[in-house]
């Protein structure tokens, strides 16, 4: 996984899958977590950011997924665990072969759920752009800066 730390800082490549139906997001978290996520994880070193995607989800949900177009690339600028982490996403739709469920499910450490999009604005959710941006997927990439230290509000524009 390409994760690289230096100067305190720590830098994560992570892809993330945006999966939606009957207008439900799936998202996860981890056991000691208090926040929710899209589910995916960090890119391997010489591995194509799908193919990263596609291999964490047979990881956490045991499932082949189907990845398609890209919707956002991300920079984050964050403090996790006493942590500054500089984050760079890329996320992209994809279909699961799950239907959405009231009830969570917990596979490999993480609990997943789907929550409907009109709810997401009491959610815990990170990164916060998500509670807007996952109820009207742009037609084309976007390119989101978000930096939780500067006072300069988060950037979007067409990747």
């Amino acid at each position: 996984m390409i994760v690289l730390e230096q100067n305190g800082i720590r830098f994560n490549y992570r892809v993330a899958g945006v999966a939606i139906k009957n207008a439900q997001v799936l998202l996860c978290c981890t056991s000691d977590g208090d926040f929710w996520y899209l589910p995916g994880g960090r890119v391997e070193l010489g591995e194509e950011s799908r193919a990263a995607l596609r291999r964490e989800m047979q990881e956490e949900l045991g499932l082949e997924v189907e990845v398609s177009r890209m919707v956002w690339v991300s920079e984050n600028f964050f403090e996790q665990g006493g942590k500054t982490v500089h984050e760079l996403g890329l996320y992209y739709l994809m279909e699961v072969p799950l239907e959405p469920s009231s009830q969570p499910f917990v596979l490999s450490n993480l609990t997943f759920a789907w929550f409907p999009l009109s709810q997401l604005h009491g959610l815990n959710l990170q990164p916060e752009f998500l509670k807007t941006t996952l109820k009207a997927l742009p037609v084309r990439a976007k390119h989101i800066v978000r930096n939780a230290f500067s006072a300069e509000p988060p950037t979007a524009e067409p990747a």
